[in-house]
């Protein structure tokens, strides 16, 4: 982004514009949910004859809703507040996300730096809203709005798909029907969706206990806490190879002690947690031992 350039066009918009508030506030009685391809933006609008402001048009990938995802809770605000009656799903024909490339989407993201780990446990293409085919996927959104217990059962909710090189459309649902939404087949949905995240192998056997260390405890809460403020991950690594290039230990340790001070003063929880190894870690005698406080901080932080 070249904010710049973007702040020198909008000068340029608000000298060639006439100051002027927006309208009151009034009824929009139709809502449309549609995919968030920009390459739609035009075609939206002039596909369902919508002029300028006169519908609420919420933009999700593959015009896909979950039931009480963010988009579901705007739009039952709009039923709300703005009288929104009639609703429209539009899906379109050459949707990116009717056909999720799970493999390519895994190796995007461990480029950028991100581990799978950071999208829980869900499979891949539910966590990013991908459907099975546009028919389907607009179906299962309308089943979405009609089974939301926080929306009215008043609701006129209709399913269409755009044919995005035409600009005709097709009927899915109409008003009033129920979709009937079966789970795809598995030979359904693409190769790499089934072969890029293969079943996690059966867990060893449990292992006897091992004496628990309070140190080690205490190191691994304060690299916890770091790591639930995602935008220190980054810092953290940083800071791993910062310590292997010094070789004295007490600047070694150091270094850690003003990387936690630098991280509690936005994180309570991290500078309560730093306190934690710093009192184990004089009541085991090993603040006195640096090299052994920083070998347990590389164990724990070895792998993320």
């Amino acid at each position: 982004m070249n904010l710049e350039e973007i702040l020198e066009r909008n000068r340029a918009f608000v000298r060639g514009r006439e100051a002027r508030p927006l309208p009151p506030a009034g009824t929009m009685p139709l809502a449309v949910v549609a995919c968030y391809d920009p390459r739609l933006d035009e075609l939206i609008a002039d596909s369902l004859g919508l002029g300028r402001g006169s519908a609420f048009v919420f933009r999700t990938a593959g015009a896909s809703l979950k039931p009480d995802g963010t988009v579901m809770r705007s739009l039952a605000a709009a039923v709300y507040f703005f009288g929104v009656r009639d609703v429209i799903v539009l899906g379109h024909t050459s949707c990116k996300m009717a056909h999720f490339d799970t493999a390519a989407f895994i190796d995007a993201f461990r480029k950028r730096g991100v581990s799978r780990d950071a999208f829980g446990a869900d499979d891949l293409r539910v966590w990013a809203g991908a459907v099975p085919d546009p028919r389907r996927g607009v179906a299962q959104s309308v089943e979405s709005i009609l089974s939301a217990p926080f929306l009215p059962k008043d609701l006129a909710v209709a399913g269409l798909v755009l044919d995005d090189t035409t600009g005709a459309l097709e009927v899915v649902v109409k008003p009033g029907e129920r979709p009937a939404v079966p789970p795809p087949p598995e030979e359904a949905l693409p190769a790499e969706a089934r072969a890029a995240e293969p079943a996690p192998p059966p867990p060893p056997p449990p292992a006897a206990a091992a004496p628990r260390d309070p140190l080690a405890d205490a190191v691994q809460g304060f690299v916890r806490s770091v790591a639930s403020t995602g935008r220190w991950r980054e810092e953290m690594a940083r800071l791993k190879q910062e310590i292997a290039m010094q070789r004295n230990p007490l600047a070694k340790l150091g270094l850690l002690e003003r990387f936690a001070r630098k991280v509690g003063n936005e994180s309570r929880e991290a500078r309560d947690a730093f306190a934690r190894v710093q009192r184990e870690a004089s009541a085991s005698g090993r603040l006195r031992d640096p090299q052994e406080l920083l070998r347990i901080f590389h164990e724990l932080t070895g792998q993320s």
